[in-house]
């Protein structure tokens, strides 16, 4: 590689305060966001999941959620009640979370959004460690700028549930800088976590070690290394090590990601789906740009705050081009060509550094002022973007829900709903089991039994015998104020009718506050509580 010119010291330390500036308001505007969501309940199930998976940790019971046994193949196809005891690794394997019990004993609910955020934040910092190495110093700073006002970065770290994915961005940096810097301690402390990370980000690791075989001469002892050590992780975990918890891998997530290969089946180990579409190669090319719209959208916005430079860099394929092509040629519920969720991280730490590479033997480009203003440009327009899609409606407060008819929801409005609501959850005792709505669900993960209102309000004990939660608390607040919507108005319906339900099997109304009820099982109906609560029954003229 050929060395850089000395920088101007005046110019490298403005440089590096811009990346300090950006990562700085990165992580204060990341952490705000997050607080904001968590107060205004816009945090939901999929962040109560990972709470309550390492609270039981602390307990001695890593990796266990009746959360996620809602979402099992037993309760979901066979209409079994949610268990206490299932762990989740047989849905993902995620060891490493592990490292993380300690945190949330310290922060309770606040570790895990909180903890999102750093490690993005981090991940931008060991990016511009390595593009320093690369580039110039404005240079380098800019493509870091371009990392922290990413849409793929900024909705799901910031605007998102926690997820086990943001682990992976600083993981991968960080195995390109030792590979950079010829460390071993680091290549290969970050190579051995980056699968542990969860079952599929092996995927990564294998597309590091083609990328190293490919472009760095003499390196392919290390780059087979890397490829047999991710897809053989990938096999095992996904055949072996995930079977032994439950059949949620084969008879759920490979059916509803990878369905359309698999020929009528139910079931398929992830070896056999890879069988199915090798055989099928003109369903892969018809998967591979379908939706055409949804493919070429999701690859400009991946692209934009870097001026589309990673798909004319070779380097940029390389790296991400296992993930990407993973993402293309699956299904699911939540699509996963969404630039606002959890899967963009399999995609952005291969693109940046890719882009990284190709700007390296391109840098006289940088000089043109043009360019620098375009690419500032797209920055801006990424955000700009991210801000008017409101992911996960956790923007509100700036952008109307919807146009047609108008709902806007005051910021005082949404804080003073969030605090009555948790005033009044706050009333139900820690070791207590307990039905919640989506919102309330993060805030109350911190305890052995939780389970979601209104699809489940039992569960299976350790005997397997069926056991009614001992609360219920249902949150209409938003269903009320989005009842135009048939969609809203049929989930409110739902929820009333449960909870008039409930309220004939010995479940008493003993609190009511801003469209937040709760039930206790053989408890004294309050009164007044009551009477609001038929109130707003009433008022929707059901």
């Amino acid at each position: 590689m050929a060395s850089l010119q000395t920088p101007d010291p005046r110019s490298a330390e403005s440089a590096q305060q811009r990346v300090r500036l950006a990562a700085a308001l990165f992580l204060l505007i990341g952490c705000a966001l997050q607080w904001w969501r968590m107060q205004s309940l816009t945090a939901s199930m999929d962040q109560g999941i990972l709470m309550q998976v390492l609270w039981n940790g602390l307990r001695g019971h890593p990796f266990e959620s009746t959360l996620s046994s809602q979402l099992s193949t037993n309760v979901i196809h066979s209409d079994e009640l949610p268990a206490l005891g299932y762990h989740r690794l047989g849905q993902h394997f995620t060891p490493i979370l592990a490292l993380w019990i300690p945190l949330v004993g310290l922060l309770g609910k606040w570790a895990l959004p909180m903890l999102q955020v750093v490690l993005i934040t981090a991940a931008g910092l060991v990016l511009h460690r390595l593009a320093q190495r690369q580039l110039k110093p404005d240079l380098a700073a800019l493509v870091t700028i371009a990392f922290y006002g990413a849409n793929a970065v900024i909705a799901p770290c910031m605007l998102s549930n926690f997820t086990d994915l943001s682990q992976l961005p600083l993981c991968v940096f960080l195995l390109l800088l030792g590979l950079e810097r010829q460390q071993r301690w680091l290549t290969w402390a970050a190579a051995l976590s980056i699968p542990l990370i969860r079952e599929d980000t092996g995927v990564v690791l294998m597309g590091v070690g083609i990328w190293l075989g490919l472009r760095r001469r003499g390196r392919w002892p290390m780059a087979v290394t890397l490829i047999l050590f991710g897809g053989g992780w990938v096999a095992l975990s996904t055949n072996v090590l995930m079977p032994l918890f439950s059949a949620d891998n084969a008879q759920r997530f490979m059916v509803e990601n990878f369905g359309q290969y698999l020929e009528g089946r139910d079931q398929a180990s992830s070896l056999e789906v890879l069988g199915l579409v090798l055989r099928q190669p003109l369903v892969l090319l018809r998967e591979l740009v379908s939706p055409p719209g949804n493919t070429i959208t999701y690859l400009l916005a991946q692209g934009l705050p870097l001026i589309l430079v990673p798909f004319i860099s070779i380097d940029s394929w390389l790296l991400m081009g296992l993930p990407l092509l993973g993402l293309l040629l699956a299904q699911g519920f939540n699509n996963p060509l969404s630039i606002s969720i959890r899967y963009t991280f399999l995609v952005v730490p291969g693109l940046f550094a890719g882009a990284v590479l190709w700007w390296r033997s391109r840098q006289g480009l940088f000089e043109s002022r043009r360019l620098r203003r375009i690419w500032a440009g797209a920055i801006a327009l990424s955000c700009l973007f991210t801000v008017t899609a409101n992911p996960n409606q956790s923007l509100s407060w700036m952008i109307p829900d919807s146009i047609q008819p108008w709902i806007y929801r005051d910021p005082v409005a949404q804080f003073r709903h969030g605090q009555r609501a948790l005033a009044l959850i706050q009333t139900i005792p820690d070791n207590s089991s307990v039905a919640a709505t989506t919102g309330l669900i993060p805030h109350l993960a911190n305890r052995e039994v939780l389970i979601r209102f209104p699809y489940h309000d039992r569960y299976q004990n350790q005997d397997g015998q069926p056991v009614p939660v001992e609360w219920v608390a249902a949150d209409l607040h938003n269903q009320r104020l989005f009842q135009t919507f048939r969609k809203q108005r049929k989930g409110l319906k739902r929820n009333l009718r449960q909870l008039n339900e409930l309220s004939d099997q010995g479940y008493g109304v003993v609190a009511f506050d801003d469209d937040v009820v709760l039930l206790q099982r053989q408890a004294q109906t309050d009164a007044v509580a009551q009477q609001a609560f038929n109130a707003l029954f009433r008022s929707l003229n059901f």
